[in-house]
């Protein structure tokens, strides 16, 4: 596909770090940020959000994907040939699931911590925003761990609203006096009267 080769949508340089699409060469480093991703969500609360082993290889597939999907947006912010973090979003259409208009959905935001504080996490959001407005956009929703506190003052920092706050209850069934534990997933035998 062109647009993910060539220049168009590359951002100005700032501070020697240019913000452009990624390319499927930067696939290493984009599942190396997305894995830590993966990580710090499962440290916050690891009932939630899945681990599953080898990450890397993971993110790897499904950014690659990505790569070829006309209604997704994958940045890369580079320094000198070298990847610093990335933002990733899809323009979504309508879902009633959730109540929500079509729409670009922000769905990952990474900056290696050596390069943090520097607005590059504010750069890479804005671009994205632009590239999705840019495909068809009316506004951009993005998903945060509630736990992450930094993220949502990045956030409401650059104009966007609480809309919705996810919250979830594990299903732990209690033991019964004859069955004992029930396994995740099993049920439990009826009993004739």
């Amino acid at each position: 596909m062109a647009r993910r080769g060539g220049e168009r949508g590359v951002a100005p340089v700032r501070g020697g770090v240019a913000i452009r699409e990624a390319r499927a060469s930067d696939l290493p480093a984009l599942a190396r940020f997305g894995a830590g991703l993966v990580r710090l969500h499962h440290a916050m609360d690891p009932r939630r959000f899945f681990l599953v082993e080898p990450l890397e290889e993971g993110y790897t597939w499904w950014l690659g994907k990505e790569l070829q999907n006309p209604r997704a947006v994958i940045l890369a912010a580079e320094t000198r040939g070298r990847i610093l973090g990335y933002a990733y979003g899809r323009l979504e259409p309508r879902d009633w699931s959730v109540l929500r208009d079509r729409c670009g959905v922000g769905m990952d935001l990474f900056v290696e911590p050596s390069a943090r504080g520097r607005g590059l996490g504010r750069r890479l959001v804005e671009a994205l925003c632009l590239r999705l407005g840019a495909i068809g956009a009316p506004r951009v929703v993005i998903q945060v761990a509630w736990p992450n506190r930094e993220a949502r003052r990045l956030f409401a920092a650059m104009g966007f609203r609480p809309t919705m706050a996810e919250m979830a209850r594990e299903i732990d069934a209690p033991p019964g006096p004859r069955n004992g534990p029930v396994r995740p997933g099993a049920t439990r035998p009826r009993h004739r009267r």
